[in-house]
């Protein structure tokens, strides 16, 4: 009898320990959007006149992580993704801190692993007849890990992200 209570009382605090000691992901919590790239959507905000100088239909991806703090950081868009748009998507991917619950291991918060976001975008501001947006989404996905802060790898394990599908025409 004595051995079943300690078997039993043993194998309850192994339970115990490991329903509290559950590792969570990072949780994306807001009051009024559901999913980050929502949010981003909504903050993406590129300069139009930057804008009317683009012909172009192509995919950035954007790759960050969310710190042990629940804040974004380490943010980066691939190379060749045209200023106006990374700059912006950029500033769009900050504007979520606040909104994140950090990653936690055995109950201790942590670095997230990188989050990798596409997007796709279409400007045709700078076209001269609106159909005439040069279609670079070949190279850019080729170029899916090679980023703008100089960081070059040949695999990364990440989140990958719903597409985001931004369209920016004069009409």
């Amino acid at each position: 009898m004595r051995k079943a209570l300690l078997l039993i009382g043993t194998m309850l605090l192994m339970f115990f320990h490991s329903v509290s000691a559950q590792d969570r992901d990072p949780v994306f919590v807001h009051e009024r959007y559901k999913h980050p790239t929502e949010l981003l959507a909504e903050k993406m905000l590129p300069d139009v006149f930057e804008l009317s100088k683009l012909c172009e239909n192509s995919v950035t991806f954007v790759r960050f992580v969310i710190g042990a703090d629940g804040n974004v950081k380490n943010v980066a868009c691939t190379k060749d993704t045209p200023a106006v748009i990374a700059e912006s998507l950029k500033e769009a991917v900050l504007a979520t801190n606040g909104s994140w619950l950090p990653k936690e291991v055995n109950g201790k918060a942590v670095e997230s692993r990188p989050y990798l976001l596409p997007v796709m975008y279409n400007v045709s501001y700078g076209c001269p007849r609106r159909d005439n947006s040069a279609n670079k989404f070949e190279e850019a996905v080729r170029r899916v890990l090679v980023f703008d802060d100089s960081t070059v790898t040949e695999s990364m394990e990440c989140t990958l992200l719903p597409p985001m599908v931004q369209r920016y025409s004069k009409n």
